[in-house]
């Protein structure tokens, strides 16, 4: 076991008052009970500097956030890449979004990563209906996953697929392992709010040549809660593997999991959104039975 650095309760101190006034201010879109509850499964105190150190490096991307990340990606990613591929020639992005919030005009459909499993898509197809909503785009470009054998290639040239995130990749590869014959004729845009460097670098073009992945962020290895890269100088002189056994026996002692203890892919990422909890997340935010509460659902 790794020695406390001799602040750390103060750090510790700090870390929850930070929180509670994330979740007053509604910055997080957690209920105060439920972080409250969270944290007493933290009990001694090398656990309870473990509980402050995933506070501090928690991502938390609310939905003014996740709105704003799709925004970009309707004014700035979109047009880039319609210019690019020569699909259309915007001159006025005054005039693209007028377009957009009539639907007419614009040889281009919004879509989600949807009807994959039980778990995928709830959070695309949430924020897609939300962005509609706002006024950013008319409910006549949107199509669902089964509509897109249909669209009328004369009128449509491209399909922008919205996500949360791409973390291993397996989502959006089984999506277009039911979906892509169906999308002949088409370029898909696939724009998560956030992938992993892993998952960018591990797609295969050469089976899917009509998909261009730009994502609004991109994880690096220094996502990983155990790299160093991101962590406070409080853990400047621990071992973080010590710190990552003290996490396992955690796991161990206080849960049931067996598989998967650093998330899908082992990618041990504290990113969060308000509509979803990615399952390549630490599995202590989000696994919960009789003895551990969660802190948010999945």
């Amino acid at each position: 076991m790794f020695e406390l650095p001799s602040e750390w309760k103060e750090f510790y101190d700090d870390m929850k008052e930070s929180a509670i006034k994330y979740i007053k201010i509604n910055f997080w879109d957690i209920q105060e009970e439920d972080f409250l509850l969270w944290l007493r499964n933290f009990e001694t105190d090398h656990e309870k500097f473990l509980s402050a150190l995933i506070i501090y490096r928690l991502i938390y991307r609310n939905n003014v956030s996740m709105l704003s990340m799709y925004q970009y990606i309707v004014d700035i990613i979109l047009p880039t890449e319609l210019n690019k591929l020569e699909i259309l020639e915007i001159a006025s992005l005054d005039q693209f979004h007028n377009n957009l919030v009539k639907g007419s005009g614009l040889p281009l459909r919004f879509s989600t990563v949807e009807n994959v499993d039980r778990e995928t898509g709830k959070s695309g197809s949430t924020i897609l209906r939300e962005f509609a909503r706002h006024g950013s785009f008319h409910n006549r470009l949107k199509v669902s996953a089964e509509e897109l054998s249909e669209i009328d290639r004369s009128l449509c040239k491209i399909v922008v697929l919205f996500d949360d995130i791409m973390g291993t990749g397996e989502q959006f590869n089984t999506y277009l392992e039911k979906f892509y014959a169906d999308t002949k004729g088409l370029i898909l845009l696939y724009c998560p709010l956030s992938a992993t460097k892993t998952a960018l670098e591990s797609f295969n073009y050469e089976k899917y040549p009509t998909v261009r992945i730009i994502p609004v962020e991109i994880l690096d290895e220094r996502y990983n809660f155990f790299n160093k890269e991101f962590m406070p100088k409080i853990v400047e002189s621990i071992d973080l593997e010590k710190l990552e056994a003290m996490y396992i026996d955690l796991i161990h002692k206080k849960t049931k999991l067996t598989n998967e203890l650093y998330g899908r892919g082992d990618l041990a990422l504290t990113y969060l959104f308000s509509v979803s909890t990615p399952n390549n997340t630490l599995p202590i935010l989000w696994y919960t039975d009789e003895s551990w509460n969660h802190l948010v659902p999945r």
